[in-house]
């Protein structure tokens, strides 16, 4: 068993979240029982189905990437927001996100792990920063033909690909940013990538890649930031010799 606020200084410092500006409060935000921690769950996005099922599975801690507070968002509690907030706080389940500490972590985080994963070499960050690195990665690739890249992606992510494959014809380097950085794909234009794999697509997206010779692959954002939550629990169940679930809710987005 794990004290809860011993759990959260562990998060806090290890994703090192006082060094990174984000759009949400990363750590703490819905103080459930502070009891010993034997259980926790980890999901991509706090939604009403992440919440349901966390409640069957009783963790005393859900950590999530999308929590429950933006900066843009209305300061009421109404709606949908109250009945999260009212079923997590009725089972005394505490609500931890992590957003861009959880993308740019060289060890569990969504994109150095995912491209550890798949094998690539010679990585460096990549993209906008987060911290003292940046929120993607580049790495290099074994010298892919375009259609085995992204068989090997879809694989990996388990998800079809929105590919526009405009650039060479067998990739050599690419670059990764989770969730929804199409836009970025002007970045990895200039630093010379074969490939950008992202999660989201927009409708200029196809005709950048083909107009300035990239292939984009669009895996799905919610598919692309499984990756982080999954390695943090498996690192919690080691470290602290917890029970951790992964709560899997679909979404092709």
């Amino acid at each position: 068993m794990t004290d809860l606020y011993e759990l959260i200084k562990y998060l806090n410092d290890e994703l090192e979240v006082s060094t990174i500006d984000d759009f949400c409060p990363n750590g703490l935000q819905i103080e459930g029982q502070n009891s010993p921690v034997e259980s926790v769950a980890t999901a991509v996005s706090a939604s009403l189905e992440t919440i349901n099922k966390a409640l069957d599975l009783k963790p005393q801690v859900l950590i999530v990437h999308h929590g429950l507070f933006w900066e843009k968002d209305s300061y009421r509690i109404i709606g949908i927001k109250k009945e999260k907030i009212f079923k997590l706080l009725d089972n005394g389940i505490t609500l931890l996100a992590y957003h861009l500490p959880l993308d740019c972590h060289k060890e569990w985080g969504n994109n150095w792990k995912a491209a550890k994963d798949m094998g690539w070499d010679n990585l460096q960050g990549f993209g906008p920063r987060c911290g003292d690195s940046h929120i993607g990665v580049t790495g290099s690739v074994n010298n892919m033909s375009v259609e085995g890249f992204q068989k090997s992606l879809e694989e990996f992510y388990s998800h079809p690909a929105h590919s526009a494959p405009g650039g060479p014809k067998n990739i050599k380097r690419a670059a990764l940013i989770s969730g929804g950085a199409h836009r970025e794909i002007e970045k990895a234009i200039d630093s010379g990538v074969d490939a950008f794999i992202t999660g989201s697509f927009d409708e200029p997206i196809w005709h950048i890649a083909f107009e300035q010779k990239i292939n984009f692959f669009a895996m799905g954002h919610a598919h692309t930031e499984k990756i982080g939550p999954k390695a943090l629990g498996e690192h919690l169940s080691t470290k602290f010799n917890l029970k951790h679930q992964f709560i899997d809710v679909e979404n092709p987005f």
